[in-house]
């Protein structure tokens, strides 16, 4: 296993010597479209059909800024999830954003009415020296947050502070319901440093009363076995009674847009059959904005590559970027369900996979049963 080297700030700095930076290769077949069961899916769902108007189009063509800005404070991490494209993340170096680069941004967004800043995009946002300073900023020119952890560096001490934040959600990532299963998933021997600073999270919510959504998961690809899905499940219903919380306890994988293309692969067989029917759907990813540490906006929260990157902060203006000829073509190509040259078409987080979602339903009413 490769020695993991950390910052001052506990912040990984390098990547796996074995992961080689591959390029992604778009399927031969071009989509002509979207077919008759996604077309039907597109109109009629409530989930879906929500991001265009009457003509079929994104309703964000017509905004000037976008509802929500995704914010990476930092491309360094504290755990090395096996799921993570870390080459790719990495590809142009590491390091955490510059604050006046994040001031600019909050100006830009107050002076355009963005509703809601997220820190959550390819790091560990609690790395950043000044988060905290960040969060201040946000809240006080007027914006909702949120915010996605792994929890390994969420000090106890912090969980007054936090919660005395208007955040509209903290999402936090526990890969397993044990120890072994932990260190599949995050690679990182963090398992109880994680879950004691989550459950003293929590507790304090609790004590608050706090009106918080929060979300504790793990991502599966069978990693987690099937009677630690339910012993996980109930564990973390039972700690988040009393709070609002997503009842969505695990995710399948997505590949990252072609980057974790593999991940599919190593998925039990079962699991790999109830994940071979997907159906293309439109992407909510590419109608917000999102701007890493070092200025580059990428077109969606899921995809590192270097070809997903839209504009730079640094150099343009974010109304630019934003209605800029390169996200045009995103959206265009979402409305037509052609994916022509974009990573997207290989990409399966705008997919909907009807069997997997069922069974997770399954899984969740059995838990529901016996609970």
């Amino acid at each position: 296993m490769l020695e993991i080297k950390y910052d001052e700030l506990g912040g990984i700095v390098n990547v796996d010597e074995r992961i080689d930076k591959k390029d992604i290769q778009v399927k031969r077949k071009i989509r002509q479209g979207y077919n008759f069961l996604e077309r039907l899916l597109i109109k009629n769902s409530k989930k879906v059909n929500y991001l265009f108007d009457e003509n079929g189009k994104y309703s964000c063509r017509a905004q000037i800024a976008p509802s929500v800005i995704r914010i990476g404070p930092t491309n360094r991490c504290t755990g090395r999830c096996f799921y993570c494209p870390r080459e790719y993340i990495h590809d142009k170096g590491t390091g955490y954003m510059d604050f006046a680069l994040f001031e600019k941004i909050i100006a830009w967004a107050k002076a355009n009415k963005v509703g809601t800043i997220s820190f959550a995009l390819f790091g560990e946002p609690f790395l950043h020296p000044r988060i905290f300073d960040m969060l201040d900023l946000a809240v006080k020119n007027g914006m909702k947050i949120r915010i996605s952890t792994n929890a390994i560096v969420l000090k106890k001490e912090w969980a007054k502070k936090l919660l005395s934040y208007p955040f509209e959600s903290i999402e936090t990532s526990m890969d397993g319901f044990t120890r072994n299963e932990y260190l599949k998933g995050k690679q990182v021997d963090k398992y109880e440093q994680a879950k004691e600073n989550i459950l003293y999270l929590l507790k304090k919510a609790k004590e608050k009363k706090s009106k918080i959504l929060f979300n504790v998961h793990f991502v599966d690809i069978g990693n987690v076995s099937f009677l630690n899905k339910v012993r996980y499940i109930r564990f973390w219903k039972k700690e988040l009674k009393g709070l609002k919380y997503l009842t969505s306890f695990y995710y399948e994988p997505h590949n990252w847009a072609g980057t974790r293309s593999h991940l599919t692969r190593e998925m039990n067989f079962v699991d790999r059959l109830l994940n071979k029917w997907e159906l293309k759907k439109p992407c909510m990813y590419i109608k917000g904005m999102n701007i890493d540490w070092n200025g580059d906006v990428y077109i969606c929260t899921n995809d590192p590559a270097e070809k997903a990157v839209i504009g730079n902060a640094n150099n343009d203006s974010l109304e630019k970027i934003y209605n800029g000829e390169k996200r045009m073509k995103y959206l265009s190509e979402h409305e037509s369900g052609r994916f022509k040259n974009l990573n997207c078409a290989v990409c399966n987080v705008n997919s909907v996979r009807p069997l997997a979602v069922i069974k997770k339903r399954i899984i969740n009413a059995v838990v529901g049963v016996f609970s």
